[in-house]
């Protein structure tokens, strides 16, 4: 468990590849983002479910040898029904491995496929924050 920066809100990063996990959470945190990662999707749940009120973001790899990707956020979304929390899969699998099952797709808000480009996870992490920020206005 490694967490950055020093606002409230956090990004929540699982990823059992440490490099991919280090990568994101530095280039995240350089701009601007709090995160905090875990390369155990267990261990990451138990953090979540203890600080579930200021998580906004979940980024997780699809393929994890504790946890796929979707059954994690299955799990988030048990917590979070009203799907509040952002989610973003990330994964080098995404057209071999991913069903494209509606009760997949409608709980994840984006998916990635790998090799991920830092400017894009920045502006997808952006646009998502903001499209949260414009349904509290309204």
């Amino acid at each position: 468990m490694e967490l950055s920066n020093h606002t409230d809100n956090y990004i929540l990063l699982v990823d059992d590849e440490k490099d991919v996990l280090d990568l994101f959470s530095e280039y995240l945190t350089s701009n601007g983002f709090n995160t905090i990662s875990f390369d155990n999707p267990v261990k990451a749940l138990e953090y979540f479910y203890k600080n579930t009120n200021n998580c906004s973001v979940v980024i997780t790899d699809y393929r994890m040898p504790q946890m796929s990707g979707l059954d994690f956020i299955n799990k988030i979304r048990k917590k979070d029904t009203d799907c509040k929390i952002k989610t973003i899969m990330v994964s080098a699998y995404i057209k071999d491995n991913i069903p494209y099952d509606k009760s997949y797709t409608m709980t994840i808000d984006r998916i990635l496929e790998k090799p991920v480009y830092l400017d894009r996870l920045k502006t997808e992490i952006q646009q998502l924050l903001t499209i949260d920020i414009k349904k509290k206005i309204s």
